[in-house]
């Protein structure tokens, strides 16, 4: 099944983010026209006990069999979240990604008990807390590509690693788990750090 029939499918109102990094979590809120990191909802609601920001991950893969995707690189493009090309692009530069495990994490406090408290803030601190919030978006559960294989190619040839890095170089995220099959793919493993989408609501 290709990638986004899958999430049309099966998260709906999943959105993917154009750049990721550790710190998105459950309970983030974004700018929900670049989904650019804002803050916490811990940060505006400081009488909340920390046990309110928990959040649960799954263990169970939510795919059966491959998702696979293809994308056209730049340096623009964050792949799932997880790595991202450097270098010059005068080459055409594509990626095959076959996902084969996503998981995913969910605030163990539901919208029905979180939206109440951020709308209060509205009438407590309109002038302060509710202006960083009115309008956002929260980040309820956070959607990762835990393990996946990346094939690269040119021209629609694949390449090697060896004929990558004389082009580009892959920078991949954090402390990802990565190797290299044969020098012909990259293979992502463990990843339950970094996410490529979320789900959640506006305010």
């Amino acid at each position: 099944m290709l990638f986004q029939r899958f999430i049309r499918k099966h998260i709906p109102g999943l959105r993917v983010l154009p750049a990721s990094m550790e710190q998105y979590l459950p309970g983030v809120i974004l700018d929900p026209e670049k989904m650019r990191l804002l803050g916490h909802c811990r940060d505006l609601l400081p009488d909340e006990p920390e046990s309110s920001w928990t959040y649960t991950r799954s263990e169970a893969n939510m795919i059966y069999g491959t998702i696979a995707m293809d994308r056209k690189l730049s340096s623009r493009v964050n792949v799932l979240g997880v790595f991202s090309i450097g270098g010059g692009f005068s080459h055409d530069l594509r990626v095959h990604i076959e996902i084969r495990e996503m998981i995913g994490a969910s605030l163990d406090m539901h919208q029905l008990i979180l939206q109440p408290k951020l709308n209060e803030l509205r009438r407590i601190d309109r002038r302060g807390r509710w202006r960083l919030v009115n309008n956002r978006f929260v980040a309820l559960e956070t959607f990762y590509a835990s393990e996946f294989r990346a094939t690269f190619f040119r021209k629609n040839q694949r390449i090697t690693k060896a004929e990558l890095e004389k082009m580009s170089h892959v920078n991949v995220s954090g402390e990802i788990e990565y190797m290299w099959e044969t020098d012909k793919s990259l293979i992502i493993t463990k990843n339950d750090k970094v996410p490529f989408g979320v789900r959640g609501f506006t305010v």
